[in-house]
């Protein structure tokens, strides 16, 4: 039995098992609502809980459970994966797992800037990618680039229907790679060339989102309704500078929804969204890149050690602005806007505890809002 850090790793001959943990408490509320929304909720928002092991540096298994969110949810597999890595700077992967697609979905979710990601990033990665997905990935990373190319169906998990079919890629690179400064560049497409449908009911999708954080008591304000579709995709840019302790990362995509031939009314659908984050390490080493997933990790110690660093704890502060609009043609999902601050603190390597204002406002759609909110995070993830 090895010891990384505070946590302990398994080691066999040929074999090494790592536990896996990201569980989160969430604690927050809207202080000023209209229409007024219900008060402050607390939840396990992520329970997540299970083992990754690599054979004889051959071949990697994810077997993760997710217990949450919790109260109220449904217990489901989050991770079930078997990846070839026996190449050197390829992966193969097939089974249930997060396909690569964009900067934001592609960060860890104990390794975002904030609580919860942005709104566009959610809705465009729960077309035909994003977690709990069924699919097959090839994909090759090296210092410098990363792409991936896959091939998706349904999501796992109670009530959920694995008919539907699509395809997703991502191509990334790094310009600029200096000890001091990094620029990344991206570009992430997907497919549904077949919507999901339940029974005898016809292929339909509902673009949907909470209002990028989660109390357990809220709407979706962002809400499409149910969309007959034929097809449908989205087309997205990404990118971040980071430079010495300071972090940019921006994204912006276009969703089409194609309506199915035949039918009353089967015009395209355009919908689009951005986001813009900016992040500063106060205390301890910025964010770094990550080659096999091409996203950033959490900041770190600046020096060995893995409780208080330098006598308080590795410490960010953070701002961004987002939109996302769902509104084109008959369909008036919402155009929501949100500007956000946010704290994060890791008194030790493996705890994280956030703070995290917005205001945002929703126009049109079924229930226009503008709100203040207050979230707060106390996660554990090794």
């Amino acid at each position: 039995m090895a010891h990384a850090q505070a946590v302990p790793t398994i080691t066999l001959p040929g074999i090494t098992i790592k536990p896996y943990a990201t569980d989160q408490l969430d604690v927050g509320g809207f202080a000023n609502a209209s229409p007024a929304r219900p008060g402050t909720g607390a939840r396990g928002a992520r329970m997540r809980n299970g083992v990754r092991m690599n054979i004889h540096k051959q071949v990697e298994i994810g077997a993760i459970w997710d217990f949450g969110p919790a109260p109220g949810g449904q217990m489901r597999l989050f991770e079930g994966q078997v990846s070839y890595v026996g190449l050197k700077h390829f992966v193969f992967t097939a089974g249930i797992f997060k396909p690569s697609f964009g900067l934001e979905s592609m960060q860890a979710q104990g390794d975002t800037v904030f609580i919860e990601r942005s709104s566009i990033s959610t809705i465009t990665r729960n077309l035909a990618t994003g977690i709990e997905r069924q699919a097959v990935q090839a994909e090759t990373y090296g210092r410098r680039y990363h792409f991936a190319i896959s091939a998706t169906a349904g999501t796992a998990g109670p009530g959920e229907n694995g008919n539907q079919r699509g395809m997703a890629f991502r191509l990334v690179g790094l310009p600029v790679r200096t000890g001091a400064l990094l620029v990344h560049l991206g570009l992430s497409g997907e497919w549904v060339f077949r919507p999901a449908s339940a029974g005898n009911a016809s292929p339909a999708l509902t673009l949907s989102d909470v209002p990028e954080m989660n109390t357990g008591t809220d709407a979706k304000y962002l809400n499409t309704g149910r969309i007959a579709a034929g097809s449908a995709g989205a087309l997205g840019l990404e990118a971040a500078v980071a430079w010495r302790r300071l972090f940019f990362q921006g994204e912006a995509y276009d969703i089409v929804v194609n309506g199915r031939a035949g039918q009353a009314d089967s015009r395209r659908l355009d919908f689009h969204g951005w986001y813009g984050q900016l992040a500063y390490t106060v205390n301890g080493r910025g964010r770094q890149w990550k080659g096999r997933t091409a996203s950033f990790s959490s900041p770190t110690c600046d020096r060995r050690q893995t409780m208080l660093c330098n006598g308080y704890g590795v410490l960010e502060v953070a701002a961004r602005y987002s939109q996302a609009d769902l509104r084109s043609g008959p369909v008036q999902g919402g155009n929501q806007q949100i500007g956000a601050l946010g704290v994060n603190w890791w008194p030790t390597d493996i705890i994280r505890m956030s703070v995290q204002y917005e205001y945002g406002q929703v126009h049109g759609g079924r229930e226009p809002e503008h709100f203040h909110g207050i979230m707060s995070l106390f996660q554990v993830k090794f």
